[in-house]
């Protein structure tokens, strides 16, 4: 065995090393290669990993009569532990102990064994992974990651443990990409069991990355485990981008193992990004009981973008997931979506797709699509509610008011959002959304059951039972609707009123809001609480248009959708509706 200083690089290597993130910084300062798949560390004139991570701990050539494994080089140098095993074929390494902490910046690339080589498709995964490694006899963590940090592993296969594959402890800006976890080296079957593959405690580390080199295949762990990706620790500021999370590597169908899991736990940390808006920054995720858990009120700023969870990687086929997102003990300042193009996720084809809980505050949701396709145009439903409020709302939104924010909220075979059933949680605002084709009612306030106005709104429930308006008339005219009606709330305030145009109506008679057509900002009850809209113009398409409008108070409390006026489309009268399992 050998060292080789690295003093110069090619542009191609260059060009190599940014494009698929080999190095997190800087150059090399020696590279030390493993030639065995022995777990030994002996004068057996062979390099193993074990002996290759002891020698870039140390900065001592291991195996010292041999010198099987020359030194690494002290930080901020970075060593590289390449891989040049001799034989065709998949290297099984299964090691009897857990591996050496790595306290020193390295690099482990299973992507240098020859005949290796990245994932290139945008959609699914092309990668040839040639280092398996074998956790049977791991009584522990396989890596664990400590000290100063800023380590990379890459192109690994990582299967059959009973404890974490990676655990970064405390430690920064590592990153892990190109890797499988819990399968087999096609990443088509699930070989792993109920152990956490990742877990984190420290801050701005990478898990996956943008390109489709960097995509990981996560699967394993169980809820009781912690999930497949555990993020926890007050530090944060960790990413999760690019991964498939859950299902298999083309990322066609689920593959978890058969104990409830939750795909991503967060858990006092803040500020984490799961996903993103930029291009390959979505994760494709699944767990059978939650996909995303976010937790404690001690770690707010947590963002959720860009993912597609409980669909197959083209964002067309649900994959029968739990609970898309969850929040509880108290989890607060989340954002779920954003108003930029790629910030919103597609939640669809799981047992429900938001349920916000247990205290949980100031949460945004924005640019969704909920039960619906990636493009918002046909149907993958969540099998019960779209979105399920159980916390109380101020600073709270759903929607917005400018460009972007609505969520498309669609096809679910429940309710399209539930507030509070039975519970008095307030200040829920929901604007600018396009709501409909739901199993239930697009808004429900009482359990499902379309709440009955009462004079002035003295009432209380959820969202106070905000009076909805009543529309007493809409001509259409050049492709315009002259739309006239009434408020009745509380006296002297401000209501935010919104319209919407529907192609029919519920069979409840009331409405949902397919089409968001404006608004009248600020109308104004008097000392009666009662406001008048008359012959406010908006532009609709086509002549069998239904309306409905919701008023909004200056608190921010929501009513459910009004009761329908107008003439439905018969085209969409007759049942051609997409199925609804379990509806």
């Amino acid at each position: 065995m050998f060292v080789r200083p690295v003093r110069r690089r090619s542009p191609r290597v260059l060009i190599f090393v940014v494009l698929f993130g080999l190095l997190p910084a800087g150059l090399p300062a020696a590279t030390i290669t493993v030639n065995s798949i022995v777990d030994t560390q002996s004068n057996d004139g062979q390099c193993t990993l074990h002996e290759a991570i002891t020698a870039a701990n140390t900065n001592t050539a291991s195996g010292a009569a041999a010198g099987e494994c020359g030194a690494g080089e002290a930080a901020p140098t970075v060593d590289l532990i390449a891989f040049n095993i001799p034989g065709p074929g998949v290297k099984v390494i299964s090691p009897l102990a857990p591996m050496p902490q790595i306290g020193q910046v390295v690099t482990i690339d299973g992507y240098s064994q020859p005949g290796a080589h990245a994932n290139t498709l945008a959609v699914g995964n092309d990668a040839v992974l040639l280092i398996e490694i074998d956790g049977t006899n791991v009584g522990g963590d396989l890596f664990a990651i400590v000290g100063g940090g800023g380590s990379t592993l890459r192109g690994l296969v990582i299967n059959h443990l009973s404890f974490t594959a990676i655990n970064i402890v405390s430690s920064n800006t590592n990153t892990i990409g190109g890797n499988f976890f819990g399968t087999d080296t096609t990443g088509a079957s699930f070989l792993g069991t109920t152990a956490v593959p990742i877990r984190i405690s420290g801050n701005a580390n990478i898990i996956g990355g943008t390109s489709p080199a960097a995509r990981n295949v996560i699967v394993g762990g169980s809820s009781s485990f912690a999930g497949t990706v555990f993020i926890s620790g007050p530090s944060g500021g960790n990413l999760i981008q690019g991964n498939y999370i859950g299902v298999n590597a083309a990322g066609t169908a689920a593959m978890q193992p058969p104990a409830a899991t939750d795909a991503i736990e967060v858990l006092n940390s803040p500020d984490n990004v799961i996903g993103g808006a930029a291009a390959g920054a979505g994760n494709v995720i699944l767990g059978t009981q939650f996909g995303i858990r976010l937790g404690a009120g001690s770690a707010p700023g947590n963002i959720v973008q860009g993912n597609f969870i409980g669909t197959d990687a083209t964002g067309s086929v649900g994959l029968g997931g739990g609970t898309a997102i969850s929040t509880d003990n108290g989890a607060s300042q989340i954002t779920i979506g954003g108003a930029s193009p790629g910030a919103g996720n597609v939640i669809s084809g799981n047992s429900r797709g938001i349920a916000l809980g247990d205290g949980a505050a100031i949460i945004i949701i924005k640019g969704n699509k909920i039960g619906t396709n990636a493009a918002g145009t046909g149907a993958v439903p969540n099998g019960g509610n779209g979105i399920e409020i159980g916390v109380q709302g101020a600073g709270s939104i759903i929607g917005g008011v400018s460009p972007g924010e609505g969520n498309t909220i669609a096809f679910n075979c429940g309710l399209g959002i539930s507030v509070g059933n039975g519970f008095t949680l307030t200040n829920w605002k929901m604007l600018g959304n396009s709501i409909h084709d739901n199993g239930g009612l697009g808004i429900a306030l009482n359990g499902g059951t379309p709440t009955t106005n009462d004079p002035g709104d003295t009432d209380v429930g959820a969202n106070n039972l905000q009076n909805y308006p009543v529309i007493t008339s809409a001509p259409i005219a050049a492709g315009v609707a002259t739309i006239s009606g009434t408020l009745n709330s509380t006296p002297d305030k401000a209501f935010r009123i919104e319209f919407f145009a529907n192609d029919r109506c519920d069979p409840s008679g009331f409405g949902e809001g397919r089409q968001f057509i404006g608004s009248i900002p600020a109308a104004l009850t008097d000392g009666s609480g009662n406001a008048a809209f008359n012959a406010v113009p908006f532009p609709v398409a086509g002549a069998g248009v239904v309306f409905t409008a919701t008023a909004t108070d200056p608190d921010g409390n929501t009513s459910e959708f009004s009761q329908c006026f107008g003439t439905p489309d018969d085209l969409f009268n007759n049942g051609f509706e997409p199925s609804c399992p379990g509806a």
